[in-house]
C-alpha cells in the first residue's frame, strides 16, 4: 500500500524507511505475480522444443540406418 507524503512525513524515520521498504515490497510482489503466466507460456514453447528436436533426431537416426544397409548391398557378392 502506497504512503501519501503528508503520512510519511509525521512517522517517524525509522518507521518512515520500514514504510518505504513496505511498499518496495509490494510493488515487486506484484511484479513478480505478473512474470508467472510468461514463465509458464515459455516452459511449454521449451518443453514442445525439446519434443521436437528428439522427434527429428530419432527421424535422422531412422533415415541414416537404412542408407548403411544400402551401401554395404552395393559391393560384390563374394558367395
Amino acid at each position: 500500500m502506497a504512503y501519501r507524503k503528508k503520512t510519511l512525513r509525521r512517522l517517524t524515520p525509522e518507521a518512515r524507511k520500514l514504510a518505504k521498504l513496505t511498499g518496495e515490497l509490494e510493488s515487486v510482489s506484484r511484479r513478480l505475480k505478473s512474470l508467472v503466466p510468461v514463465v509458464e507460456r515459455l516452459e511449454v514453447d521449451v518443453r514442445a522444443e525439446l519434443k521436437r528436436q528428439a522427434y527429428y533426431k530419432g527421424k535422422l537416426q531412422l533415415a541414416d540406418r537404412p542408407l548403411e544397409l544400402e551401401q554395404s548391398n552395393t559391393g560384390d557378392h563374394q558367395c
